[in-house]
């Protein structure tokens, strides 16, 4: 896969899913940043993409080796459904659509983020990640 510049634009959005996992594409395109030529722009590939190769029981190393081999997105998912743990999709998908912002704690969030207080529907990480970038408030 060639590399990609998140400067130019951001990673696919936070729900999108290939292989029955969702947040994986988004972790490709960070992992493309991370290729010679490349650029993360202030993204990581801790946080959830950490968390998602946790579940799948895919080393960071190993996963960015595929990417880097990889020539289309179905390559990629080929890798993952080969190499990630049974169960580890579905387990990583109940995690990242069931994770509440600020773990339920939705003082402490508006708090640190005041403008949360006018969008109540803004319950889950996943949807205030994808809001942040959407409207420039942040990367992740």
């Amino acid at each position: 896969m060639e590399p990609l510049d998140l400067s130019q634009h951001h990673p696919r959005p936070t729900r999108a899913e290939l292989a029955g996992v969702v947040f994986l594409p988004r972790s490709i395109d960070k992992f493309r940043a991370t290729l010679p030529g490349g650029n993360l722009e202030g993204y990581t590939v801790e946080g959830f993409t950490g968390r998602m190769l946790e579940a799948l029981s895919i080393k960071p190393d190993d996963f960015r080796k595929a990417v880097a081999e990889a020539k289309t997105d179905d390559d990629v998912a080929g890798y993952v459904r080969e190499h990630a743990a049974a169960g580890g999709a579905e387990a990583w998908n109940t995690y990242a659509l069931g994770r509440e912002l600020y773990l339920g704690n939705r003082v402490e969030a508006i708090a640190e983020n005041p403008w949360l207080a006018e969008h109540p529907e803004i319950t889950l990480s996943l949807d205030f990640l994808q809001y942040m970038e959407d409207n420039g408030l942040d990367d992740d």
